[in-house]
């Protein structure tokens, strides 16, 4: 559900394998291998590039947008 590109869009690979259907996503600005991805209840974030997810323990009711703070 989830690809992303590391040269501007000349190249894509898929980084969200086996994450549910998600609402949107945020890259860190000064961090851009910090991901976070929303799906209407759920939170993950990705530390390294979308190579590994990490479900964060929250339970979030109809949530449509994510960002990160600076």
């Amino acid at each position: 559900p989830l690809v992303l590109s590391d040269d501007a869009g000349t190249t894509w690979r898929e980084a969200g394998g086996g994450l549910p259907g998600g609402v949107d996503v945020a890259i860190a600005a000064d961090h851009p291998d910090h991901i976070l991805f929303l799906t209407p209840s759920r939170l993950y974030v990705s530390l390294s590039g979308g190579l590994y997810w990490r479900r964060v323990d929250v339970e979030l009711l109809d949530a449509r947008a994510v960002a990160w703070e600076e």
